[in-house]
């Protein structure tokens, strides 16, 4: 993965330009920070296993390949239908929406209207994958029904279907959720040649073993896992479940399959879903009843609309109904978002709680279908494990006391906590240094239940702690942040004992200078420091028999107090 500098040159490359650049390769690495995104691991499972960054000039386009693979061919295609898209009025959350529901592009998606679906329940529609691609399937099946009559239609018929799904596929830039479902569905559909009744089960196994053998990286991937999950559970929990009420009422009989699918793909996505996500959308349900119906409408009126793209009247009558239907699903899902206790949020569960959830489920699935006892027995086992879990984590987490110095370039911080209400940040900048951070340490904050920390002013006094410039005491600790040559040319009678020196960007000078000033027990080197002047100061301290961590290298330092 290279990282480029924003300028003229680099917005004018394409897909199969061939560059040659000057730059550090280095494997993904994680920056250490407590509770971050295991970012490594999911770079190397994408199969990126080296990143560099090249700056302007240091880098030049030596070729195109004209050739081009059957991917680049596909993203061509679908680059063609999102302007087709904006072509017929489409724009800002309406465009978004539709590209993703169609055509499965996401990157114009607000942070605003990805909460939005995520807390209403919604956001496996904004993904496009097995929903999408089973609205089209039975679409196809309707449109087909004629071609019933003998078996050569039949083959006829079941083949055109595989044809046209693999076609939605390729225009969608083969993204892999729709490769896999085109995959499912086109086993299906093939299995219908011999039964019209075939063993989705299996099936799915089939697509899933297919796709693990073409790259068995896609079993880390979330959208892979939460697929087959949920299918997994509409297949072996939905049956059973729908069989528990009975109706001859033809609208309570759709209304209750819909719940039914619903809360057997709930079921069995909800553990993987907290460990990812740590929320949970408790009106699912209503989102669902209401959310599914018209994204099969809109799916099927989009298609029909960018077809009409030769009778531009036509379309465009389309086209509105189309956008009309796109703000009333929106409009659904913020209202559904508004309700009250719409989510449980910061629920925080580990692997092992992950896998002790699935097992209850899958001890508590045995005994619906069997009524035995044993089986009961090892669903409350399994709640009894997962109390045990949840009290050892809660005693880890019980002293929160302590200092955090986070491995953040853009913004040296030091994180001052006293108890879950109270925390302080002392920093090197000095604006907007907790919007700075939430990145960085926003998911470490809310697993704490850690209140927003305020910003130590430049003087400050309470008690525990205390504040004058660059130097800090707290906790019994005491501090000097060195950002600058600001101590150049000081004299001190006693040498102030310093358990922290933090070296800070801006600071070119030795460790030497400051030895008359500071007693120092410990440095630490922040990662805004550059390459070199941080090895210069790692032999700096070995020669001065200086204790010192730097936090590019090792990743965020916490003290407990």
């Amino acid at each position: 993965m290279l990282y480029l500098t924003k300028d003229p040159d680099s917005r004018k490359l394409r897909q199969g330009d061939q560059l040659l650049f000057f730059g550090q390769i280095d494997p993904p690495r994680n920056k250490g920070n407590p509770e971050e995104f295991d970012y490594a691991s999911y770079l190397l499972h994408q199969g990126i296993s080296g990143t560099a960054f090249a700056y302007s000039g240091n880098w030049k386009q030596t070729a195109h390949d004209f050739s081009r693979s059957l991917k680049q061919i596909a993203l061509d295609y679908r680059s063609h239908l999102l302007k087709n898209i904006k072509e017929m009025g489409f724009f800002g959350d309406d465009y978004a929406v539709l590209s993703a529901l169609v055509l499965g592009y996401q990157n114009d998606l607000s942070e605003e209207i990805r909460e939005s679906y995520s807390i209403s329940g919604a956001s496996h529609v904004l993904s496009l994958s097995g929903l999408h691609i089973g609205f089209l399937y039975v679409l196809l099946e309707f449109l087909l029904s004629f071609a019933n009559r003998n078996k050569r239609m039949i083959v006829f018929r079941q083949i055109l279907i595989v044809l046209i799904l693999w076609s939605f596929a390729f225009v969608t830039g083969l993204l892999p959720p729709v490769v896999r479902s085109v995959i499912m569905f086109s086993l299906i559909a093939l299995s219908r040649l011999r039964n019209n009744r075939p063993v989705t089960l299996n099936t799915l196994a089939v697509a899933a073993l297919f796709m693990l053998i073409y790259n068995p990286f896609y079993l880390y991937d979330i959208s892979f896992q939460l697929s087959f999950l949920a299918v997994a559970g509409i297949v072996i929990i939905q049956p059973r479940l729908y069989q528990l009420i009975k109706t001859e009422n033809r609208l309570l009989k759709y209304a209750w399959g819909v719940m039914s699918v619903s809360i057997a793909a709930q079921l069995s996505t909800t553990p993987i879903l907290l460990y990812y996500f740590s929320r949970f959308s408790t009106h699912f349900l209503l989102t669902n009843i209401i959310v599914v119906p018209l994204v099969s409408g809109i799916m099927y009126l989009a298609i029909f609309t960018i077809l009409l793209g030769f009778f531009p009247v036509i379309q465009s009558y389309f086209a509105l109904l189309l956008k009309l239907s796109i703000r009333l699903l929106n409009g659904t899902v913020v209202f559904v978002e508004h309700l009250p206790f719409s989510s449980i949020d910061n629920i925080h569960v580990n692997k092992c709680e992950t896998a002790t959830l699935y097992l209850i489920l899958l001890f508590g699935g045995c005994y619906l279908y069997t009524r035995k006892r044993k089986m009961l027995l090892g669903v409350l086992t399994g709640f009894f494990i997962l109390i045990l879990f949840q009290v050892e984590e809660k005693q880890r987490l019980q002293n929160i006391h302590s200092i955090v110095f986070y491995n953040n370039r853009n913004c040296p911080a030091i994180h001052l906590i006293e108890s879950r209400e109270t925390s302080y940040l002392f920093s090197a900048e000095k604006d907007s240094i907790q919007q700075k951070l939430s990145y960085t340490a926003g998911r470490f904050w809310k697993k704490i239940k850690l209140k927003p920390p305020q910003t130590l002013p430049s003087s400050y006094s309470a008690s525990g702690i205390w504040r004058r410039d660059d130097l800090l005491s707290f906790g019994g600790k005491t501090i000097c942040m060195v950002k600058d040559h600001s101590w150049n040319n000081k004299t001190a009678d006693t040498p102030l004992p310093l358990d922290y020196l933090y070296i800070c960007k801006g600071y070119r000078g030795k460790l030497a200078w400051l030895t008359p000033l500071f007693e120092i027990r410990k440095v630490v080197i922040d990662s805004s420091v550059s390459d070199y002047y941080r090895e210069a100061f790692k032999k700096e301290c070995t020669s001065l028999g200086i204790e010192f961590i730097s936090l590019s290298e090792k990743g965020a330092y916490q003290i407990i107090l």
